[in-house]
C-alpha cells in the first residue's frame, strides 16, 4: 500500500479572518460537522459559535483530503484546545495526537481542554491532568476540564502556515 502524504496547515488566530485562508477556514469546519453535528448530533448554533475566525485553527490532511482539525482559542483562563475532530474513517491512526502534539508545541502558559468523558483516557496517555472531576454538560455531552502541566511540546512534525 502506498503511503499517504500528510499536511499539517496552522491559521494562527490573525490568519484565520484572511480571504486567502477561508478555504482552510472552510475544510476545517466540513470535519467538524462531519463529526460533532452529523455523528454526535450537536447542535450547528453550538459548534459554530461565530468565533472561528478569532482563533487559531490546525488543519490536517491526507493526500489532500481534510481529515482531522483543532481549533486554538485564547480565554481569560489561558489557551484552550477545543473543537478536536478526526473522520470516523480514519480514527486509530494517531491522528488524534498528532494534531494535539501540534498544537502544544504551539502554544505556551496555561493550556486547557474540555474532553468529552468517555476521551478523557485519550488525553490522560497525552499526558493532560484532570483539573476538577467533577462532570458537566456541554451539548448534552458530559465532559471534565484538563490542563497540560507540562509546558511547551516539541512539534511531531512540520506544520506549514500558510502565506
Amino acid at each position: 500500500m502506498d503511503r499517504m502524504e500528510q499536511a499539517v496547515i496552522h491559521l494562527d488566530a490573525q490568519a484565520s479572518s484572511l480571504a486567502t485562508n477561508q478555504g482552510y477556514l472552510a475544510l476545517c469546519q466540513q470535519v467538524r460537522r462531519s463529526v460533532f453535528v452529523q455523528e454526535q448530533g450537536v447542535s450547528e448554533a453550538i459548534d459554530f459559535d461565530g468565533k472561528d475566525r478569532s482563533c487559531g485553527h490546525l488543519l490536517l490532511l491526507l493526500d489532500d483530503e481534510a481529515v482531522g482539525t483543532l481549533r486554538i482559542r485564547t480565554t481569560a483562563e489561558g489557551t484552550k484546545l477545543e473543537r478536536i475532530a478526526v473522520l470516523s474513517s480514519c480514527r486509530g491512526q494517531g491522528f488524534g495526537e498528532l494534531l494535539v502534539r501540534c498544537a502544544l508545541s504551539l502554544v505556551e502558559g496555561n493550556v486547557y481542554i474540555h474532553a468529552q468523558v468517555h476521551s478523557q483516557g485519550f488525553y490522560e496517555k497525552l499526558g493532560f491532568v484532570v483539573e476538577d472531576p467533577t462532570i458537566y454538560y456541554e451539548a448534552n455531552i458530559p465532559h471534565r476540564t484538563m490542563i497540560w502541566p507540562h509546558g511547551r511540546g516539541a512539534s511531531p512534525c512540520i506544520v506549514t502556515r500558510p502565506s
